[in-house]
Formats: C-alpha cells, sequence, structure tokens
C-alpha cells in the first residue's frame, strides 16, 4: 500500500491501515478523510517537539550562536539526592572525653547555655549514661568519685 495521491495510484488500491510515523503501531484507516500520521496525540505532539527543536538547533546553527550539544534532550533522568553522613559515634574511652570535653565548652559558653528548653533532655540523657556507668563498673560510681578527690 502505497501513500501516493488518490489520483496517481491505482483505483483499485485503497489504504486500509499505516504504521504511526512516531512509535510504529498499526492504524486503521476508514477510507475516508485526511489519512492519519499518528496513531494517537501524544504521538502526534513528541514527534512536533522533536522538529522544533531540531528547527531551533538549525536556527541557532545558521546564526552561529549554536552551543557543542545540539541534540534534543529525549530523556530527563532524576536522582535522589546522597544522603548526609551519619555521624561517627566514639568507640574509644579518649574520643568519649574529648566529646564530653566539647559538650561541657558548649554548654559554658556556646549557644547551648542558651537552649534551656533542651536542658532536661540533655540532663536525661546524661543520667542514663551514668546509670549504665553504674552498672559496669566494680563497685559503682561511689567508688569512682572516691578516687577522683
Amino acid at each position: 500500500m502505497t501513500d501516493q495521491n488518490p489520483t496517481d495510484a491505482d483505483p483499485a488500491e485503497r489504504l486500509v491501515r499505516r504504521t504511526c510515523a512516531w512509535c510504529g503501531t498499526w492504524i486503521e484507516y476508514s477510507g475516508r478523510g485526511r489519512r492519519p500520521t499518528y496513531c494517537t496525540k501524544s504521538c502526534r505532539n513528541r514527534a512536533w517537539e522533536v522538529r522544533s527543536a531540531e528547527a531551533r538547533a538549525e536556527r541557532d546553527r545558521d546564526a552561529g550562536t549554536a552551543t557543542a550539544k545540539t541534540e534534543p534532550v529525549r530523556e530527563v533522568v532524576s536522582r535522589p539526592a546522597p544522603a548526609p553522613p551519619t555521624p561517627k559515634v566514639p568507640t574509644r574511652i579518649a574520643d568519649w572525653t574529648r566529646y564530653l570535653g566539647e559538650l561541657t565548652g558548649q554548654l559554658r559558653d556556646g549557644d547551648l547555655a542558651k537552649k534551656y528548653w533542651d536542658h532536661p533532655k540533655l540532663m536525661n540523657g546524661l543520667l542514663d549514661a551514668l546509670d549504665a556507668l553504674n552498672e559496669v563498673t566494680p563497685g559503682g560510681l561511689e567508688n569512682l568519685r572516691k578516687r577522683r578527690r
């Protein structure tokens, strides 16, 4: 089946179906009206977008303002942002004492001293840590307090 003008074609031949110019699926033709070129409006729109992008690129090339990449964009990929790094939890006593020293300094002259509404949460966390230390220390914290003085 050819897509010729009806006056040029054999009168016995008539178009029954053709493929979509964009996606290649079969389109049935009833024999009346304009012969379909695209199967759906979305295929017609996609083809027009490519044609118009190519025309714009050609105009830019002719004007000398074309960038290095003149192909139309065919897909856009979205990638999730990388997760922020998780803070490293100290595992050695020296690291913990350094962190607790930094906490003490921030409480004395930093922004943590001004955020009094967060102090109960901080105190509860420190008391939980002291309770755990009391449980694992031979003789408990009383024995440690005697050594400190």
